[in-house]
């Protein structure tokens, strides 16, 4: 692995552009995840602190992504259309697993 990866950094940077996608502050998104203090969010999204697996999950069912989303070394903005279209993609796909297990059994 890339010695110069720095995972709570990626982290915090998805994150921000996830919550800019959605037009919240860091306030905003704080409470809507029941956090008791936005300094949170700040400290993840500036790479200082990382997050708890029950905040992880409350954070990919609130942006409605796949986890890997917010690990992806990427400069792709996620726009509220593109995590709309990602998310079709994930029920379509949920749809076909579905048929397809009934077809093997």
């Amino acid at each position: 692995m890339d010695k110069n990866i720095d995972v709570k950094k990626i982290f915090g940077y998805n994150l921000r552009i996830l919550r800019e996608s959605k037009h919240l502050t860091q306030e905003q998104l704080a409470e809507l995840l029941n956090l008791q203090t936005y300094q949170t969010i700040n400290r993840i999204e500036n790479g200082k602190s990382f997050i708890t697996s029950d905040l992880f999950e409350k954070m990919c069912i609130f942006f409605d992504v796949e986890p890997h989303i917010f690990f992806t070394k990427s400069q792709q903005t996620y726009t509220p259309e593109s995590l709309d279209y990602i998310s079709q993609i994930n029920y379509k796909l949920d749809e076909i697993y579905n048929i397809v297990s009934k077809i093997k059994k």
